[in-house]
């Protein structure tokens, strides 16, 4: 036995699932419109961090400091590779800006600063691994990035690469 639909029926049901599929490919679905995005918000307070080399020759480690509103500063010691297989300690201290997406990815643009004054500039893409919620507003409790150019420390054309965790307040 068929059915007959009245006069436009079908075109309204059409209108309608195309307007939840739009929005569900633009990004509105009801899912994200229920949840905190992140924001400069989300990087706020004090994270220790380790950096690795490629090929593990060489460390870093390092406390920054994100101010919640676009602003970064910190202390690194790379633990390098030096003459007859020994090893040197190169403390600099970076100071920078940082911008955060919806998504929990985003820049941290720093300038390095060595002990002998000279400076160089590092860019760093990030996504954040976890967060917690703090009155609304989602918080990173670790993060890790990858540097866009090689080490500005080492020389070799060396990628390098960081885990934050946020340190207790």
């Amino acid at each position: 036995m068929r059915r007959i639909l009245p006069k436009g029926t079908l075109a309204i049901a059409m209108v309608a699932l195309s307007g939840t599929a739009l929005k569900v490919f633009a990004g509105q679905d009801s899912v994200s419109r229920e949840h905190p995005r992140y924001s400069q918000a989300s990087l706020s307070g004090s994270y220790a961090f380790v950096g690795t080399y490629a090929a593990n020759i060489a460390a870093n480690l390092g406390v920054m400091s994100f101010d919640g509103i676009g602003g970064v500063k910190g202390v690194v010691i790379v633990n390098q590779p030096a003459a007859n297989g020994l090893r040197t300690l190169v403390r600099v201290t970076v100071n920078g800006t940082y911008s955060v997406n919806n998504d929990g990815t985003g820049v941290i643009a720093f300038t390095v600063t060595f002990a002998d004054g000279h400076t160089a500039d590092v860019t760093e893409d990030f996504v954040i691994t976890h967060a917690e919620s703090r009155g609304g507003v989602l918080i990173a409790t670790s993060m890790f990035d990858a540097q866009e150019q090689p080490s500005v420390v080492i020389s070799g054309n060396v990628f390098v690469t960081h885990t934050y965790t946020r340190r207790p307040d």
